[in-house]
Formats: C-alpha cells, structure tokens, sequence
C-alpha cells in the first residue's frame, strides 16, 4: 500500500386568496383548505386579489450596473465588535428580518464576561441595525447554565415543523484538537428555538454515539420526502494530511423533534471504506470533504448530495434514486474532477525528478524542470503510483453551487476550487458545469474562455476560492456568481455578473463589491426592498501588515455589510415559502416562475458549503424588463411529489406561499413592517 499524507388521487381545483391556482397531490383531509376558517391568514398586509394593482418598473433592459454601499458602520459592526471570517443567515425570531451569526471558526470558548469576539449572533433590527443577542439567545449555553461553549460555525434549519429557526452548533474536532491543552470538551449539538429567537439544547449528542468529529460542511435536506429535514455531514482528516485518517461522511436521518440517526449503515449506496489501494482505484474511499451540498441535479424531484473534497481527491456526487438509497455516479457524472490530469508542471514531481536517481528514468521523461528551489523538498512530495492517479489530480474542492445558471430550467453546478501555481495545470481550477441532461448525459464542464468565469495570472498566484453563492443582484433574471477569495496575497471577492450572452464578467471593482481576502460569507435583503445584499467575512491567515498590492490590514476581522442600491429597481417576484406535508422550510422545493414567455427557475436551499454557508430563506427571483407573470408553479419535496400552479400572480409583491393555505399577495413595504 502506498502512503496516503464522497390508488387514489385528489386533485383540488381551488382560487387562491390572492389569485386562482390548482394543486395536485393529497390535502390533509381531502378538504379547499382555502375555505377553511381556521385557515385563515388575519394578517393585515395581505391584499385582496381584486383591489391588487399591477406594479411594472421599467428598468429598460438588463444586465444592470451594480452598486454596492457599505454600511456596516451605520449597522453598529465595529460596535459590536461583529468578526468573522464564516457568516450564516437566518430569522431566528420569526419577525421576517433576517438575522446573521458570525464566526472566527474557532474550536475555543467565548469567555461571556470578556467576549474576544470568537462568534456571533446578530437579531436584525428592521435593516437599520443589529442587536447582539449572543448569550441571551441561550445557543452556546452548557447544561450546567454557563454560556460560552466553543463555536466554529452553526446553521439554522427548522428540525421539529414547528416553523422556527432551529441551529445545529458545529464544533470541529480532530486528532489534533483532543490532544490539545487548549480542548474543553464541547462537541457539536442541536439546539431548537422556543418560538421567540431563544434556544434550548435538544439533549443528547446525536452524532456517532457522541463521538467528536471533525465536521468541515453540513446540508439539509429532505432525502425520503417524509416532511421531516435530516442532515448531511462532510467529515475532513482526523489528522491532517493522512487520508487514512478520513472517516465516513455520514448522512442523519431528522426524527422530528432535534435528534437524529445515523443511515449510512451498508444499505445506503452512500458507503465509503478506509483508503487502500483497492479503495482508491475503485474511488469508493473515505475522502477529505471540505464542503458538502444537496441539490436536484437529475431534475426527479429529490435531492441529490455532492461532496468536495480536499488534497485533489475525487470529488462525490450521489444520486437520490428517490427509494431511500443512493448510487455513486461521481464519476460517470464528470463531477470527480476535470479531465487535465497532466503533472508534468508540478514542482514537487519535478523536484522528485532532479533527484539524481531518477533524472534519468523514462518516468520522469516528462518533467519539465524544477523552477523553484528542492533544498528541503527532495523526493517527499512525489509519491509514483499514487501522486501520479487520477484520484490524487483533482483539486482541492471547497464547495458546489446549485443553480440554473443557463436558464434551461436544470439545475446546474459551480464548482469552488483553491489552486495554485506550483502545483500545475492539473489541479482543477473554479469552474462552472452544465446540466444537459444529466443522468443521461454526463455534466459538460466549461472552459473559462467559455463561460467567462476568469481571472490574470501571473508569477507566483494563487487561487485562495473557499466559498460562494449564486443569486441574482441586479434581478435581470440571470444568476449571477459571487466567489470569496482568500488566505494568499492579492486574494479577494469576485462578482461575476452574468451578461445578456449568458457569458460571465468581474464587476466586483465597479460594483465597490471587492472585499480583500473574503472567506466566508451571505446574501440576505437585509433592508427588505427587494434585492439581496452582502455580507461578508474577512481571514486574516497569512497577511502581513500590508498585502502584495498595498491594501492596509484592518485592524481586526469586521464582518463588511454592502447594500445593494441596483436590484430593487428592475421587476421581481419575491416568495417567502413556507411547506406543510413537504417540510416546514420547504427545502427541496422547486420554484418555476412563468413570465414574458420565459421560465425562471429556483430551488429552495438550505446550509451548504466549507464551514457553514447559509443564505437567506426568502426567494427573490429577478424578471427584468418584464412586469407580467403568466404563473407560477411549485414542485413540493413530500411524498406525492404534490405540484401546486397559480395563475393570477402580480410581481413586485411579496407573495406568501404556504403549501396549505395558498398564496396571498402582499405589499412588501407592509409585509416587512419597519
């Protein structure tokens, strides 16, 4: 082994409170449920269909010049001391205002009486603040009533239908933490939400009979349609650099009421086994995961799961054959990595090659010479038969972004990769892949002269990407691309805007959207007008007082928050979603907006991502130029698979859609009372 350093069916015609609609799939009694009393949405903003007044913006045609302002001072950031290098978003309190949790992704304790700022927890006060509700929230509390338990990223989902933000407090822990004299014990826990922004313990370790574990990503979804969230965990080396030392991610099935167990029992297609060399040339080996996500890609309604992984390991696509089980179609699928798999520039294959001994071998025929110095470096960092696999040229993966980048009405991939100059061509680079047609099809990977999606290089460069999002700023109806870019010098934020020719362009510079060494990071409408702004983490690894390109070292992390002064001025559709037989959060959920011709198509997301990434839950789907919505139609992740359609939809309205009760329209100034 070499050394080693993923039948009966209702169909009821109804009118929608707010416009007509048609749902297909069982009612919870076979009953309009927009007749019933009990039913009834008292809410004063709701609008009656027939007094409803179209609202047409006309921004003339898109892409639209974005413009970012920061806004964190008037925000209260400095003041709140609010670091972060990671920052997840979510309404904790159930007010419509989504609210934020920052992170330095220590695996330490905050001391309440003198906080260093190692986490947290932000309540939204109407867009023109935040309140730090930290301790008095009760998330990082121990059993014994202390607050302070260690933190390094926490996502929010709501575990137990109750229809609050509960949060999973991920704490990672490896070989190297246990025997450091620094750890005190804590482990990664649920919390759940008593329903007004306060938390309680759920009781009880609900990961691998209360084994610590080094979490790295965690995503929620529905996997078997049964209403209830479970979890996804992506599981890094126990030490680092050894992969024999990487355990099995490991996918827990949601009970309902914050506890969870563990499906990866044989049966699950999701199995991995220690690497060997058997294991590795099959590809089913225990990989380094960084980030993980879940998401659609095969388009039958249930979610898929894709893992990234780290040390250029084959990154993991599995297929949710919609039975409760799963197939590895890794790579078949094209996902494992891309198809350059030439070493030939890799300086620790070519210092391998200076080596007197095997200068002159056929093997190292291929090197194209050391240009860096191998004092110190020798034949360690070249191992022939492992460095040389497929399974070791992939890239260091850091994240998947789902989304339907080309508008076919698939759900495509971005891939989020770190990168660097001494490692060669191999080592894949961040890259967009097509959907088009998938399983059928494998995934077609873009060049970057295809889709754009570029940037210079020269000298000695690195690509620091850890992680992203996908959304529409300007809501011209395409998604757009932000990658945050950090840990090497001249690293930082990247927006690509997606053009009218479906091609991608950087206009984070223009936009004042260009954040040095952003690591982590959101999208939220923190100001509730329409379009998603930006907040976004900063790293401090590696920057000296002064980066490569002159930019000043802050003087500690803050958090940046950017407002978006572009996107709330072109039409939109913007839907806050709510699920009843599917799950409360309505992850998994398939949104298809019908206007001007055009299908506009989104899928409802939960956590994802390297460190907890989570952006915010209210749907805001860019039209352009065009004010006129044909309808809508909604594909529900429960056990009918229920399809809900609405005809009469006005844009530029907040439209309530809860599974149940139907959609009601609303006037966003009064649905967000400020």
């Amino acid at each position: 082994m070499k050394k080693f350093s993923f039948l009966l069916i209702f169909v009821v015609f109804f009118l929608a409170s707010c416009g007509g609609g048609s749902k297909s799939g069982n009612d919870a009694d076979g009953t309009d449920p927009q007749n019933d009393e009990d039913a009834v949405n008292d809410d004063d903003s709701e609008t009656d269909d027939e007094n409803i007044e179209p609202i047409c913006l006309k921004p003339g045609k898109g892409p639209y010049a974005l413009k970012f302002t920061d806004i964190s001072e008037e925000m209260g950031v400095k003041k709140l001391n609010a670091l972060g290098t990671q920052v997840t978003v979510a309404d904790i309190d159930g007010d419509r205002w989504p609210d934020i949790y920052t992170s330095l992704a220590s695996k330490t304790r905050e001391n309440q009486n003198e906080p260093q700022g190692l986490y947290k927890l932000l309540k939204n006060v109407k867009g023109a603040s935040f309140e730090d509700v930290t301790f008095s929230s009760g998330l990082f509390a121990g059993k014994d009533g202390t607050n302070g338990l260690a933190s390094t990223y926490v996502v929010f989902a709501d575990m137990n239908n109750d229809g609050f933000q509960d949060a999973f407090n991920a704490v990672y822990v490896d070989n190297d933490t246990l025997s450091s004299d620094t750890f005190q014990e804590d482990y990664s826990r649920v919390y759940l939400n008593n329903g007004d922004g306060t938390f309680k313990y759920a009781g009880g370790n609900f990961i691998l009979n209360d084994m610590y574990s080094a979490i790295a990503g965690a995503a929620f979804l529905d996997y078997d349609h049964d209403g209830v969230l479970d979890l996804f965990i992506g599981r890094q080396y126990n030490s680092y650099g050894n992969l024999t030392s990487c355990e099995q991610d490991t996918l827990m099935k949601g009970l309902g009421n914050g506890k969870f167990e563990n499906i990866v029992d044989g049966t699950s297609g999701l199995e991995t086994v220690r690497a060997d060399d058997d294991s590795l040339a099959k590809g089913n080996f225990n990989k380094p995961t960084w980030g993980v996500s879940a998401c659609d890609v095969d388009g039958d309604g249930f979610s898929d799961i894709l893992t990234s992984s780290y040390g250029r390991s084959y990154n993991a696509l599995y297929r949710n054959k919609g039975d409760g089980t799963f197939e590895d179609l890794s790579v078949s699928s094209n996902f494992a990595h891309d198809d350059n798999e030439n070493y030939s520039d890799d300086q620790f294959f070519a210092c391998y090659c200076e080596d007197e001994s095997n200068k002159e071998t056929d093997y190292c025929s291929l090197s194209q010479g050391p240009v860096i110095s191998c004092d110190g470096i020798g034949t360690s960092g070249w191992d022939p038969g492992f460095s040389d696999q497929p399974y070791r040229l992939g890239g260091n993966s850091a994240g998947t972004l789902c989304g339907d980048f080309d508008g076919d009405g698939d759900i495509d991939l971005f891939q989020i990769e770190l990168a660097h100059w001494h490692i060669g061509e191999a080592s894949d680079k961040s890259q967009l892949i097509l959907n088009d047609g998938f399983p059928e099809k494998p995934l077609r990977r873009l060049s970057e002269e295809e889709s754009g999606i570029s940037r210079k290089r020269s000298g000695s460069w690195n690509d620091g990407d850890l992680g992203g999002f996908a959304a529409d700023f300007d809501n011209d109806g395409k998604l757009d691309i932000y990658i945050l870019s950090s840990d090497y010098p001249g690293t930082k934020s990247m927006l690509f805007q997606q053009l009218s020719d479906g091609k991608f362009k950087d206009t984070a510079k223009d936009a004042a959207a260009q954040i040095p060494r952003a690591h982590g990071g959101a999208f939220a409408d923190i100001d509730r007008d329409g379009d998603y702004d930006l907040i976004v983490g900063t790293s401090f690894m590696r920057w000296a007082s002064n980066d490569t390109d002159g930019r000043k070292k802050p003087e500690k992390q803050w958090i940046t928050v950017l407002r978006n002064d572009t996107g709330q001025d072109a039409n939109k559709v913007i839907i806050d979603i709510s699920g009843s037989t599917a799950n409360r959060d309505a992850v998994g959920a398939k949104i298809i907006v019908k206007a001007g011709g055009k299908q506009f198509v989104r899928e409802v997301q939960g956590a994802y991502g390297l460190n907890g990434f989570q952006n915010d839950h209210l749907q805001i789907i860019g039209l352009g130029d065009i004010c006129e919505v044909e309808g809508i139609e909604i594909r529900w992740p429960d056990k009918e698979n229920s399809v809900t359609t609405y005809d009469k939809v006005f844009a530029n309205y907040v439209l309530e859609i809860n599974q149940e009760t139907g959609l009601k329209h609303h006037k966003i100034e009064e649905y967000f009372v400020k």
